[in-house]
C-alpha cells in the first residue's frame, strides 16, 4: 500500500515539474491548466512524499525493536547514502529534495519515542515555527535598535534575497553547465550555511520535519498498516485536509492584514498578520490528506484496488531511482545546457504521464527479475554495511 502511494506521489510530482517548466501562455485554456495545478496538485505530492517517509521510518523502527536490533547507528547510515544522493540531485541536476530530507531524518532519531501526545504537541510548534521565528526576531530586534530600525532591516533583508535570488536564477538558466554547476553549488551552500535572518528558514522544521512527524503520528494511530480498522480516523483526517485547503484557498487571511502605519506597533502588526494567515497551521498542502485518506479507504475496501493500483506499486516499489531518472530527464530535456525543449499547458501532463508509464512499465520488468532497484540497491547495501557483492535475483 506505501508503495502505492509513492508511485501517486512520483506521478504528482512529476506533473508538476512539468508544469513549471511550461511556457507562458495566455489564454482560456492556459489559466484554467494553472489554475488546476495550483488548487490540486501544486504542493500536495510533495506532502505525501514526506509523509511517507515518516511512516517508513516508523515501521523501520518497529521492525529493528522487533528483532531486538540497534537502530540509530543503521539509519544514520542509511540518511548519509540519502544526503550523498542528495548532493548529486541538487549539484548534478537542481533538485534539492533529498538533501533536505537527510538532514530532518536526524532529529526524527530524537523523539523517535516521545509519547504520543508529545508528538503532536512538536507537530503543532513545527507547522508554526516560521511564524513564530518570523515575529520573534522582530520583536528581538525591535528591543534592541527599536522597531523603525527592525523595519528597515527586514525589509532590506527581504529586497536582498529578491535580488540574490533573481541573479542565482539568471546563473542556473545559463547555456554553461559549468556556470550552471557553480551556481548550484553556490545555492547549496548558501542554503545550509548562512545564518538565519527574516528571509533565511532552511533550518526551521516549518515544512520536512513536519511531514515526517505526521507520517510518524499516523502510523502510530494505524492508518496506514489497519486502515480497515481505522476508517472513521482517516475520515476524519480527510475531512480536515479538505477543510484546511478550503479555508487557505479562499478565506484566509481571517481579516485584511496590513503592515504598520506610522505610529503603530510594527511588532504587534507582524503577529495579528501571522493570525490571520493562523500561524501557517492551516494550508492548502493538508488537501494531501484527503488523496492519502482515498487510497487507503479503498485499497482496505477491496483488494482488486491493489490491481488497479499495480502500475504506481511499479514504480514506487523503485521510488529512489525512478525519482532520480525524473529529475535527469527533466534537466536534460528543459534547461539551456539540455535540449532546452519547452511544452505547452496540457501537453505537459500528457508527457508526465507518458514517462510515468514507461518507468512504471520499466520497473515491472527490473522487479521480475531482481529483488530491488539499483539504487534501492547501494542505498540497502550501505545502510546495512555489507560489502556489495551483485543485484539479488528475485528468484534466488
Amino acid at each position: 500500500m506505501l508503495d502505492v502511494l509513492r508511485g501517486i506521489a512520483l506521478l504528482g510530482m512529476l506533473v508538476m515539474h512539468f508544469a513549471d517548466k511550461t511556457v507562458d501562455v495566455t489564454g482560456d485554456a492556459a489559466n484554467l491548466f494553472h489554475r488546476y495545478i495550483s488548487l490540486y496538485v501544486d504542493g500536495r505530492f510533495f506532502a505525501i512524499f514526506g509523509i511517507l517517509f515518516g511512516v517508513s521510518f516508523a515501521i523501520q523502527l518497529r521492525r529493528a525493536d522487533a528483532r531486538g536490533e540497534r537502530f540509530a547507528p543503521r539509519f544514520l547510515r542509511r540518511l548519509a547514502v540519502l544526503a550523498v544522493f542528495g548532493v548529486v540531485a541538487e549539484v548534478g541536476f537542481g533538485y534539492p529534495v533529498l538533501l533536505g530530507y537527510a538532514m530532518w531524518g536526524v532529529p526524527l532519531l530524537l523523539v523517535r519515542r516521545w509519547p504520543t501526545r508529545s508528538l503532536v504537541a512538536l507537530l503543532v510548534i513545527c507547522a508554526a515555527s516560521t511564524a513564530l521565528y518570523r515575529v520573534g526576531w522582530f520583536a528581538a530586534q525591535a528591543a534592541q535598535v527599536g522597531e523603525q530600525q527592525a523595519q528597515a532591516t527586514a525589509t532590506a533583508q527581504s529586497a536582498n534575497s529578491r535580488t540574490v535570488q533573481q541573479d542565482m536564477k539568471r546563473d542556473l538558466n545559463s547555456a554553461d553547465i559549468g556556470r550552471i554547476i557553480q551556481a548550484r553549488m553556490r545555492r547549496l551552500s548558501s542554503s545550509y550555511t548562512q545564518p538565519l535572518n527574516f528571509t533565511q528558514y532552511t533550518f526551521l522544521p516549518s515544512d520536512t520535519f513536519t511531514l515526517f512527524l505526521l507520517g510518524l503520528l499516523g502510523f502510530r494511530l494505524r492508518v496506514f498498516d489497519q486502515p480497515a480498522t481505522r476508517r472513521w480516523a482517516i475520515v476524519g483526517l480527510m475531512t480536515f485536509g479538505i477543510a484546511a485547503w478550503a479555508v487557505s484557498e479562499w478565506v484566509l487571511p481571517l481579516g485584511t492584514p496590513r503592515m504598520p502605519q506610522s505610529g503603530e506597533s510594527a511588532t504587534g502588526r507582524i503577529l495579528l498578520i501571522h493570525l490571520a494567515y493562523t500561524f501557517f497551521l492551516l494550508r492548502t498542502d493538508w488537501l494531501a490528506f484527503a488523496y492519502i485518506g482515498a487510497v487507503l479507504l479503498l485499497v482496505s475496501r477491496t483488494a482488486a484496488w491493489l490491481n488497479a493500483f499495480a502500475p504506481f506499486e511499479w514504480a514506487g516499489r523503485m521510488a529512489l531511482t525512478n525519482y532520480m531518472l525524473q529529475i535527469a530527464v527533466l534537466d536534460l530535456v528543459f534547461t539551456p545546457h539540455g535540449f532546452g525543449l519547452s511544452v505547452t499547458p496540457w501537453r505537459g501532463p500528457v508527457w508526465a504521464v507518458g514517462l510515468f508509464l514507461s518507468q512504471a512499465l520499466f520497473s515491472r520488468w527490473w522487479l521480475e527479475r531482481y529483488q530491488y532497484g539499483p539504487l534501492e540497491w547501494v542505498w540497502r547495501s550501505a545502510t546495512y554495511w555489507r560489502r556489495p557483492t551483485r543485484l539479488v535475483a528475485a528468484s534466488d
